[in-house]
């Protein structure tokens, strides 16, 4: 069966009651092949009759901020209409005690919904499903028991099965009785004592079968397998977690029926070992309930960013709203109206090598931290990206920037070192250049020789170490130490001679551009207040 997919455009859903955006981290494809290799796994009419349909346990790997739950959802929105789907969100239900009873009463609900409404006359009778728990349970449970349990003799229930359908309720002298709820009160009893766990869950197991059987039955364009999806276990509590893959074991095995578990591996190895230990080999005992597993490819911070974060608030539109000045003024090359380019952001978090959890909590912080300010001359988000990105990764470096320049000398490890030379190899700032739209004609009108400044208005490269460097000497030095700076380097140069400095490279403009643009009143004092404020905000859906 070939399943249409178009994620490109939003579409709404009553299944989840959610609103689902176009697919920005372009995992529609994902959806596609997986949809395509798990039903041949779970269903081919070519092999022999008795294997025609197979179960099959996929574990769908992708780290936190990476779209599973979205892909989960709109993956199944997509094909219930061409399989029997079933989503269990297994974080949102880890209150309950019985994580089988939770995955086993998900399925039911859910099939039997997409069953339609007659499903228990024209099916399988209510009667046939409680008759066969009971017959499980015998000699487990007394008669007496089972009258608690049901609030009617047994005896008078399987009297009743052999001429009639009991239907969605009984009445037992003069009382109606919710059989659905009955049953789901005696197979939690059931599943509780070890005699007859065996048997339930086989009957339990030949119950989610007919289900199945009976919403193709109600729709006939749709075939088998059925889909199983079961999101968000690497939230649950440790204990949770582990029960719920103990127990869901038991069921993955129902022919016609593919599993597909999403999870943060890596997380989830981290609760396996907080039930049994940090010497405990996580990583195969999880190996042991899939037959694979898929691992979602990190999408680009940028890609990240525009699902997670409000980025409009980056933009020229929103800043000029607030009087929020920026340097650089940065061009995007798909938008020139962007005040800041994400992709000169994400260069920031690469060079610091952060994880997806990271980049969205700095960029959110950063965001915070531009609402709550207004009528701001030269904000230069870079740099403050920068002390953002430090402050998370390594709080003592970060104390020691705010202090010093980067020619102080300090002793790191034992070793003397500058900071310079500390921050170049600690992060990863290699081949990381800004993309930066300059007007050196503005920035210095004639150079000290007399000569006027010819280089033209345009974008500009310039390597980001080079680029923090010198943001931070105007923020560090004296305004009369800036101006000496600037004059000597610039004293002599001009595009008519050869000059000793390449000018085409933006790294020459930064600081006089910087500088002319900050008020005497801003320092890197300024900028540490405004992440000491800002990197108290911290995200807690972990």
């Amino acid at each position: 069966m070939k399943v249409k997919f178009n994620w490109s455009e939003p579409t709404t859903s009553d299944t989840f009651d959610e609103y689902f955006q176009p697919d920005q981290l372009d995992r529609e494809k994902y959806a596609q092949f997986l949809t395509s290799f798990l039903a041949q796994q779970g269903f081919d009419q070519n092999r022999d009759a008795e294997n025609q349909k197979r179960n099959y346990v996929l574990n769908l790997n992708a780290e936190w901020g990476a779209g599973k739950s979205y892909f989960l959802k709109r993956w199944a929105l997509t094909l219930e209409e061409h399989y029997p789907v079933v989503y269990i969100d297994a974080w949102k239900q880890d209150y309950s005690d019985d994580p089988l009873m939770t995955v086993i009463s998900s399925m039911i609900k859910q099939l039997r919904k997409q069953a339609g409404k007659d499903a228990d006359k024209n099916v399988f009778k209510v009667s046939r499903k409680l008759v066969g728990l009971l017959k499980a349970a015998t000699p487990a449970l007394a008669r007496g028991l089972t009258t608690k349990y049901l609030g009617v003799d047994p005896l008078k229930i399987m009297e009743m099965a052999d001429d009639k359908a009991i239907g969605e309720s009984i009445n037992s002298d003069g009382q109606s009785i919710d059989m659905g709820l009955a049953a789901q009160k005696m197979v939690e009893y059931l599943i509780s004592e070890h005699d007859a766990k065996s048997k339930s869950i086989d009957s339990l197991k030949h119950n989610v079968e007919q289900w199945i059987e009976a919403v193709k039955s109600n729709d006939t364009t749709k075939s088998y397998p059925a889909f199983i999806f079961i999101d968000e276990l690497d939230r649950c509590r440790p204990n949770y977690a582990v029960e719920m893959l103990e127990a869901i074991k038991h069921i993955f095995d129902i022919p016609g029926v593919v599993f597909v578990v999403a999870t943060d591996t890596e997380q989830l190895q981290h609760a396996v070992k907080a039930i049994y230990g940090e010497g405990f080999d996580a990583k195969q005992y999880l190996g042991r309930f899939f037959n694979s597993r898929y691992t979602f490819k990190t999408p680009s911070y940028e890609k990240i960013l525009g699902v997670h974060c409000d980025t409009y608030k980056l933009d020229k539109e929103y800043l000029n709203k607030k009087e929020i000045i920026t340097f650089p003024n940065s061009l995007d090359q798909n938008d020139n109206d962007k005040t800041i380019s994400l992709r000169n952001l994400t260069l920031v978090y690469e060079a610091f090598g952060l994880s997806t959890r990271q980049v969205i909590q700095i960029t959110d912080r950063l965001i915070a931290t531009i609402d709550n300010l207004n009528n701001v001359q030269g904000l230069n988000i870079i740099y403050l990206a920068f002390l953002l990105c430090l402050r998370e990764k390594d709080s003592e470096l970060y104390d020691k920037v705010c202090i010093y320049s980067f020619a102080h000398s300090i002793k790191f490890n034992n070793e003397q070192n500058s900071l310079n030379n500390h921050l170049s190899n600690e992060f990863f700032w290699q081949n990381k250049y800004l993309t930066i739209e300059l007007y050196p004609n503005d920035i210095i009108e004639k150079f000290t020789s007399g000569m006027n400044n010819q280089w033209e208005d345009g974008i500009y490269k310039c390597s980001l170490f080079n680029f923090i460097t010198e943001s931070h000497l105007v923020l560090t030095l004296s305004k009369s130490d800036v101006n000496s700076n600037i004059t000597e380097k610039y004293s002599s140069h001009s595009r008519n001679k050869q000059p000793e400095i390449n000018f085409s490279n933006g790294h020459f403009w930064i600081m006089p551009a910087f500088h002319k643009l900050t008020p005497d009143t801003i320092n890197v004092d300024y900028y540490k207040d405004l992440v000491e404020l800002a990197t108290n905000l911290d995200h807690i859906d972990a």
